[in-house]
This record gives C-alpha cells, structure tokens and sequence, in this order.
C-alpha cells in the first residue's frame, strides 16, 4: 500500500492499519495520511479474548475514520469479513469499495458497485468461478526493481550477510525463502537435495524460514521438526537459518545461484520467486497457481516437473547447475520481465486505472 500510494497521481491518499510501537497514531509522510488503529492489550484481552464482544472493533473505528475523511474509494487489503463490516458500519455512503485479495478465501456476494482484485489471472479464476457475475480484475505485485538488483547492477557482489556468516565460497547454494509449512514444501527440497548430493557434492542448502516449535501435536511444528531433523543428517551441506528481517531479505538472493519454490498448492502469485527474478537469481518452481504465469521455462525460469519425485527433482537442479550460460540469459530475462511488468510504478498505474474507470462511473 505504501509503495503504490506514494507514487498515485491526482489523488489524496489515506492509508488505515493497525497501530505499532515507533509509530505515531497519526502522521502524514511522503503525501500519505497514516491512521494508526490503537487496540490496547486491556481491551482485546477484556473484550476480544474474555467476553467474546467487541464493542469498538477494528470495523468500527475505521468506519468512523471513513466517516471523517469521506473518501471516494475504500480500497480493502485481503480481509473478506471486513469490507462489509465497514460498510455497514459507516455513515458515509457514497464511497466505492474496491476487496484486494491475495489468497483464496470465503468471500460473501459482492455487491453491483463493489470491485475484487486478484493479483494474478489464477487467482481471477479462481473467484470467478464462485461469483460469476462479480466484477473481477486483476492487479500485480509489485517489487522494488532499485532494492533488488543484480550483481550485474550493483558495484558489488555479495557472499556473506551477518545473518548467514561463513557460506562456502566454493559451492553452488541452493535456496529457499518462505514458510516452512506443508503447503509450501521445503522438506521435499531437502530430500531432493539430499538426492542431489548423490550426484554432486559443489552444492549448499540454504533455508530462510521460521523454525517452529512448541506443540508436537501441531502438524505445522511437526513438519519443522522433520524439516530440522532432515538437514542435520547432511551435516556441512546444509543450515536452516531461522527468520530474517524483510527489510534485509533484499540482501538474501544475492548469495544464491538457484532460488526453488516447491509449493504443493495451488500459489496465488509467488512473491518470492519475483524477487528472486528481480536480484537476477535463477527460479526453479512448482508448476502451481500463479507461478507458472511468469516463470515461463527456459525463458525467465524453471518448472519442476514433480516435487514428490526427489530423485528426478534433484537432476533437474544437477543439469540447471551445469548450464550456466543457458542460466545467464534467464536470469536477464527475468530481470528484463520484472522491470517491465512487476516494478512498482507499472502496480500503480494499473491501480490508477481502475481508481478512474470507478470514479467515472457515479
């Protein structure tokens, strides 16, 4: 929200979000009015968690804001339940709303005047499957294409962070960036990898996720634990280095000679392969979803062509490791394809697009 609205021409920007420590409630920066929603430890424990009631929700504070600023467009980021809570609750009744969705979810009948935007032409189908006669158009992601960039950009090259000290220098690392869960699928990764080392022993694991722990019972906490388990049996070979800052994960890609999503789902987009696209990494990915509408094979990146086939998924990383002028032209493809369709300025025009054809249809 905040990268689109400082860069939207001819219109006055409001964003509406949950409160956080550092930040003032209320603060205007870059030409964007912030209104920082404060929902005190008090109140959710006594209204939200105890008695189950909510006597001045989220909803309704934003209602009220909506009252006092009485914008033209609502523009709902990813949350179903809330753009009708809002309307419902708010006096002001000329706005149009716009539900933003970046995930499959339970969305109630949009109404004639509402808009859904998906972020990929999956994603579009997907909803318009359920709700045939809603108006449905699809709005990408977006990438910092100045944060992210090349090595063939930037004065230097990085092989080392603080946050991931001593890599070996004399290996090809391997990637992976996201939830470590079921649905995205790094343990089949990790036993393709383990396939790999079969066929070549140049090679590094380097997984940048959350490790989970607490309940055993838990399936997400199991599969980390199995994930934990599978990379200490390849000892030197790979390390699992928890979370990293979103702010620095920009300075991730950079150490990576092949970046795989093996998403078991059906992506909505695939954020992390954009970005990795973006730093001019090489993309190998899930045939899922969203992913396979800009990770076009041999030509911005990869398929896999079955995650759950470990011993053909790690050949498929051994021959894209040994073709590495066939890697070079992908990854200048994909970069080229990022800066053309996903760089921020390319999000707000599509956005200020349909902000017009809305507004010239009251």
């Amino acid at each position: 929200m905040y990268q689109v609205c400082r860069r939207l021409a001819g219109f006055e920007p409001h964003i509406v979000c949950i409160a956080a420590d550092d930040y003032p409630d209320e603060e205007q920066r870059d030409g964007i009015f912030f209104h920082r929603i404060r929902m005190g430890r008090l109140y959710k424990r006594l209204f939200q968690k105890i008695t189950r009631i909510d006597p001045w929700s989220y909803a309704g504070r934003a209602a009220a804001l909506i009252d006092r600023i009485k914008p033209d467009i609502v523009h709902v980021h990813n949350a179903p339940w809330l753009i009708r809570e809002i309307r419902e609750a708010s006096r002001w009744r000329q706005a149009r709303y716009i539900l933003h969705m970046q995930n499959e979810m339970s969305v109630a009948p949009l109404g004639r005047d509402e808009v859904l935007i998906a972020d990929s032409n999956y994603l579009k189908g997907w909803y318009a499957q359920r709700q045939p006669d809603a108006k449905i158009v699809v709005v990408t992601n977006g990438v910092d294409t100045v944060l992210y960039q090349p090595a063939w950009i930037k004065t230097e090259h990085l092989r080392d962070h603080p946050a991931i000290p001593n890599l070996p220098a004399d290996r090809k690392i391997i990637l992976y960036v996201g939830r470590i869960s079921p649905e995205k699928g790094p343990l089949d990764l990790v036993h393709a990898f383990r396939e790999l080392l079969k066929l070549r022993q140049d090679v590094f694991l380097l997984l940048v996720g959350e490790r989970r722990t607490g309940d055993t019972t838990n399936r997400r906490v199991q599969y980390g634990q199995e994930l934990i388990d599978a990379c200490e049996r390849m000892p030197g070979c790979c390390r699992h280095v928890g979370v990293i800052d979103p702010a620095e994960i920009h300075r991730i890609y950079p150490l990576a000679d092949l970046t795989v999503v093996p998403s078991e789902f059906e992506e909505p987009f695939g954020m992390v392969a954009i970005e990795a696209m973006a730093a001019g990494i090489p993309v190998l990915a899930a045939n899922k979803g969203g992913l396979r509408e800009f990770v076009i094979p041999h030509e911005t990146g990869f398929l896999i062509a079955d995650t759950h086939d470990h011993a053909g998924f790690a050949r498929q990383m051994h021959e894209l490791l040994d073709r590495p002028s066939e890697l070079e032209q992908v990854q200048r493809n994909a970069r080229a394809y990022v800066e053309q369709h996903h760089g921020w300025e390319t999000v707000t025009h599509q956005l200020e697009t349909l902000y017009h054809s809305l507004l010239e249809r009251t």
